[in-house]
């Protein structure tokens, strides 16, 4: 299966907010690790018809689940995995209350 490439910087209209909320911490809203659980599956997080699940069967990556990375990590993956809007917020806060859950 071949891997879908990252989109440019200038189409990432969320990088630099996501600069910020780096600096002074995450602005997103609460998230629900039983709703992310969903979403993981969900194919209309994109429009490709595909879900986080095509390409990360069993669950995502617990690993990241303490990075700071991973909500830049999540919405490339909804971009450029899903071809779906980045800046769902909380859709974003769900899928990582999940991932952290897996590694617990």
């Amino acid at each position: 299966m071949e891997r879908p490439t990252r989109a440019p910087a200038g189409r990432r209209p969320w990088a630099a907010a996501l600069l910020l909320t780096a600096a002074c911490g995450s602005s997103l809203p609460p998230g629900d690790a039983a709703r992310g659980a969903e979403r993981f599956t969900d194919t209309t997080l994109g429009t490709n018809g595909k879900s986080c699940a095509t390409c990360h069967p069993g669950g995502g990556r617990p690993s990241l689940a303490g990075s700071r990375a991973m909500e830049h990590t999540l919405r490339d993956c909804i971009q450029a995995g899903l071809q779906g809007d980045p800046g769902q917020d909380q859709a974003v806060a769900d899928l990582q209350a999940y991932v952290r859950s897996l590694a617990e």
